[in-house]
């Protein structure tokens, strides 16, 4: 177990003295108001957070052995890996206000400049993570491609104070229309195929014709000026044990069924440790993901069901290998054109104990190679897709390799895709209205990043605050 799930704490005498300590009274605690969170990623970790500092007593059930969901990390062997998120960008009003209050801005490293490397039958060139003038130096791009790249990025600016990286929704008006059309449309094919693809494709396994293209336009331009983004010295769980510290939860705890009453508290089945148990409360937050919840709530509205049976997650694959003598640092996303299954490339050093290993190789599947994983059955061993390619290119990598991973996340990012921001916007109106007994949280209802999700279990805490107080 990682160390910032070791330093998570279980629920029991650690709340107890957590309540004990908290300003309110114990007059006041009689009063107020109890909530479970079902649920302790980052978007159920911040609802949570922010209704204790409201005064509402808080209970937290985690189905997994650590907090964190998909902001976390774990280890197999030597190899080091992420649960999910690999980095934090420098926007989001919520995530920047958590890492002030949680003092973690002095720990957070910079990783300034960060691009990859793309390789062509001609030869390599580089794009930036972050949008910039640099793109306008890409081979293979004409004038008219860099006369679309200036148009396309005024048009960033000018979103820029009036789009919220926070919510994809931001950008509704852009909804219907798919990221691969909206470039094609204002910057040309050769720009989608030579900086827009690779990029999604290697970090977020989208293709751009299935995505809207609200969440370009919303992320977008909060990156405009910026060349840094950020990860927690100590991993991208430190973020969420620092919540999850805070709170205590009972982890190992997988929720069944969430049940409202008529007149009453709500009632949440669980089980743990094989044994059937059931909690009550007067609020349940549902900090699932989407996929989760459909069949976890009972007794849904029309608006719940509209929203949640329209929630589509990517799947993603991931080999690790951890092998002998170094490897040059190196980061590649492959383009669309080239015929492999490997998205993103990366060679990195192993760490201090990792043994015999000196390097950590990082492939990432492309989403067609995801897709035949999938068809094939084979999602709990895909190095069998990458082998040939990886001997082609790594010559004498069977006599190096010391240990092999395979990392199969089977819900990696919502997908917006067009016409699912309209859905989000109606079923938040929904949400925020009047009081209700079960509120939703996650980032399928602001925006696949971790500053969305944030922002989306504040924003619900908030909107429990404001109906129960």
């Amino acid at each position: 177990m990682s160390a910032p799930a070791r330093r998570a704490r279980s629920l029991g005498e650690d709340v107890a003295q957590r309540q004990e300590d908290s300003p309110v009274s114990a007059q006041g605690m009689e009063d107020c108001r109890s909530v479970i969170v079902v649920g302790a990623g980052i978007a159920g970790l911040t609802a949570a957070y922010r209704l204790r500092e409201q005064g509402f007593r808080v209970r937290v059930l985690e189905a997994a052995s650590q907090p964190g969901g998909r902001v976390a990390q774990g280890r197999e062997g030597p190899i080091p890996y992420n649960t999910g998120a690999r980095l934090l960008y420098p926007f989001g009003r919520e995530l920047q206000a958590l890492i002030d209050e949680l003092g973690l801005r002095e720990g957070l490293v910079p990783l300034k400049n960060l691009g990859a490397d793309c390789r062509t039958a001609d030869g390599t060139y580089r794009v930036d993570l972050m949008p910039g003038f640099a793109a306008m130096n890409t081979p293979g791009l004409g004038w008219r491609d860099k006369l679309g790249l200036l148009r396309a990025g005024l048009h960033l600016a000018w979103l820029r104070g009036r789009a919220d990286p926070d919510h994809a929704v931001s950008a509704l008006a852009y909804d219907d229309e798919t990221l691969a059309g909206y470039i094609r449309r204002t910057a040309g094919s050769r720009v989608l195929e030579r900086l827009v693809e690779p990029v999604f494709r290697g970090t977020r396994s989208w293709n751009p014709e299935d995505i809207s293209a609200s969440f370009y336009l919303s992320t977008t331009p909060g990156l405009l000026g910026h060349d840094t983004v950020y990860v927690p010295r100590g991993g991208m769980g430190t973020l969420t044990a620092a919540l999850a510290d805070r709170l205590g939860i009972e982890c190992g705890t997988v929720a069944t069924a969430i049940v409202r009453a008529d007149d009453g508290p709500c009632t949440v089945r669980y089980r743990k440790d094989g044994v059937q148990g059931e909690a009550t409360a007067d609020i349940v937050v549902c900090a699932t993901q989407g996929t989760y919840a459909r069949p976890l709530v009972a007794g849904q509205s029309g608006a719940e069901r509209q929203l949640l049976d329209a929630v589509r997650y990517n799947s993603l694959g991931i080999v690790h290998y951890a092998l002998r003598g170094p490897l040059p640092p190196a980061l590649e996303f492959s383009l669309r054109s080239r015929p492999t299954r490997i998205a993103t490339w990366q060679q990195m050093a192993a760490p201090p104990d990792a043994g015999e290993a000196d390097a950590i190789l990082y492939c990432q599947l492309t989403p067609e190679a995801v897709a035949e994983a999938e068809r094939l059955g084979c999602t709990d061993d895909v190095d069998r897709l990458l082998r040939d390619e990886i001997r082609a290119r790594l010559p004498g990598f069977d006599r190096r390799l010391v240990y092999r991973f395979n990392q199969w996340i089977a819900c990696k990012l919502p997908v917006f895709y067009p016409g699912y921001g309209r859905k989000v916007a109606s079923f938040l109106a929904w949400q925020s209205a009047q009081r209700r007994s079960v509120y939703y949280c996650g980032d399928y209802l602001s925006q696949s990043l971790v500053n969305g999700a944030c922002r989306s279990g504040a924003e619900a805490a908030a909107a429990i605050a404001r109906h129960w107080r």
